[in-house]
């Protein structure tokens, strides 16, 4: 097992560990976010404090079948003719204006057109339909009349039986009949009213987030924050010997990332929601429409990278020498790294599956952009051999080094083989590397590439070049 973990580079090591600690985080916060779905309405039903939803706008499945077929076009008012021989029947609509839109008047000055005409000449389908609309916000107010018209016989049978589906003001109706040719029937006259104007000032006052609902967010964010960091602290642990989590520690990961979770996460859902609904009081209803998602995704990016600054800010003081605000800062950039990747795959898939592949490219950026600065920072560093292929470096500066069998050591060495609380101290100052071995009560100035062994390890120096 030690063997293989060597084996990996530490960037790719914290970047695994961190997306399956988000993993475990998203396991553990998907059943909190049903807690703040809106109820289920029941057929017939309002969910409580919900408006009902608008009605579905859907003609029968045949219907619906035929004028895909033809290609037919729907708006504010839609009627549609099917029958089902070869017969010509002709759909006519009066709109409110008078005008009269048929086969051979096919547009009204009203916008209406009749777009699909069918059996009026070969081929002949047995299948037909006939289609008129309104093109959206195009249907005049007032009164219309659907007619329908047995125009030719071009089967063995006369009677034709029908059906008519009307779709406006919000429903859809079918009305069925039987006609011969040569008569025309009036199957249905209907009233269109324009609803009035929105009253923007009160449509833009959007309320922001309910408290239950960002204490909601923030834990489900808090849990994504506190397995990424408990992996990721337990892997540096286990490159030093040591308790994957002390007291002290795990005390650090489970404040801290709760801390960072509920703080990022009230930051995205409410405060950023404050300032898009202030915003967009500012705004006409179709502006507001256009750009409220895009404040709030951009909100999603700044909670998710708020984040990210505040567990690499935290993830230094559990790794030695890695510096605080370098490590905020990757911690960023791998939070908006990882929010991106999370909008981009809540857009591609469904809601559930898309929370989980943006938490694992958040704790997969962000554990892997903290261990490329832990690297990219270094100027010394104490390289452990343990055995052959297998060793530990841990960065060097001005924060002691502590090697000894004390929980507290960075380093562990096992107090069954002789190992004080405090082995050795190692720090770098000023371009010096020294040592304090309490085995030999000395202190040792090293230079790069310098080779100690204490007990049966043996510990390397490394400096840059100069």
């Amino acid at each position: 097992m030690r063997k293989l973990v060597h084996l990996i580079p530490k960037p790719v090591l914290f970047g695994l560990l961190g997306a399956l600690g988000c993993v475990l985080g998203w396991a553990a916060g998907e059943p909190l976010l049903k807690t703040i779905k809106p109820p289920v309405a029941k057929a017939g039903e309002e969910a409580k404090g919900q408006p009902a939803a608008a009605p579905v706008l859907v003609f029968s499945n045949e219907l619906q079948k035929r004028l895909k077929r033809e290609e037919a076009k729907t708006g504010d008012v839609q009627i549609s003719l099917m029958w089902d021989n070869y017969n010509d029947l002709d759909l006519h609509c009066v709109d409110p204006n008078g005008e009269r839109i048929f086969y051979g008047h096919k547009n009204s000055a009203s916008r209406g057109e009749l777009d699909v005409d069918m059996n009026a000449r070969p081929p002949y389908s047995a299948q037909p339909v006939e289609n008129i609309y309104w093109p959206t916000n195009g249907a005049p107010e007032g009164t219309y009349k659907v007619f329908v018209n047995h125009y030719s016989l071009h089967a063995l049978v006369n009677e034709t039986p029908y059906t008519i589906a009307i779709k406006q003001g919000g429903k859809a109706q079918e009305f069925r009949g039987t006609i011969r040719h040569g008569v025309t029937n009036l199957v249905q006259t209907f009233e269109v009213k324009k609803a009035p104007p929105p009253d923007l000032a009160k449509l833009n006052q959007r309320q922001p987030p309910s408290l239950k609902t960002t204490f909601v967010i923030g834990l489900w964010t808090a849990l994504l924050a506190v397995g990424m960091a408990a992996l990721i602290v337990a892997g540096q642990n286990f490159l030093l010997r040591r308790a994957l989590f002390s007291l002290k520690s795990a005390a650090l990961v489970l404040g801290g990332g709760l801390l960072a979770g509920l703080i990022s996460g009230g930051v995205s859902q409410h405060l950023f929601a404050l300032g898009a609904n202030s915003f967009a009081a500012q705004l006409t209803e179709t502006e507001a429409e256009r750009i409220l998602p895009l404040i709030i995704k951009t909100g999603q990016v700044v909670g998710w990278s708020l984040l990210g600054a505040l567990l690499g800010f935290g993830l230094a003081f559990s790794i030695p020498n890695l510096p605080k605000f370098r490590a905020g800062f990757a911690g960023l950039i791998g939070g908006a790294l990882g929010a991106t990747a999370f909008l981009f795959a809540l857009a591609k898939s469904g809601e559930v599956s898309g929370r989980l592949l943006g938490a694992a490219i958040l704790g997969l950026t962000i554990g892997l952009v903290v261990a490329l600065v832990e690297r990219l920072a270094r100027e010394a560093a104490l390289i452990v051999h343990w055995h052959e292929n297998e060793r530990t470096v841990i960065n060097l500066g001005a924060q002691p080094v502590i090697l000894g069998s004390s929980p507290e050591a960075h380093l562990y060495l096992p107090k069954h083989k002789g190992f004080p609380p405090i082995t050795a101290i190692v720090t770098f100052r000023e371009g010096r590397v020294q040592m304090e071995n309490k085995l030999s009560n000395s202190t040792h100035t090293l230079a790069n590439g310098n080779k100690l062994q204490i007990g049966e390890l043996w510990i390397e120096i490394q400096t840059d070049a100069k």
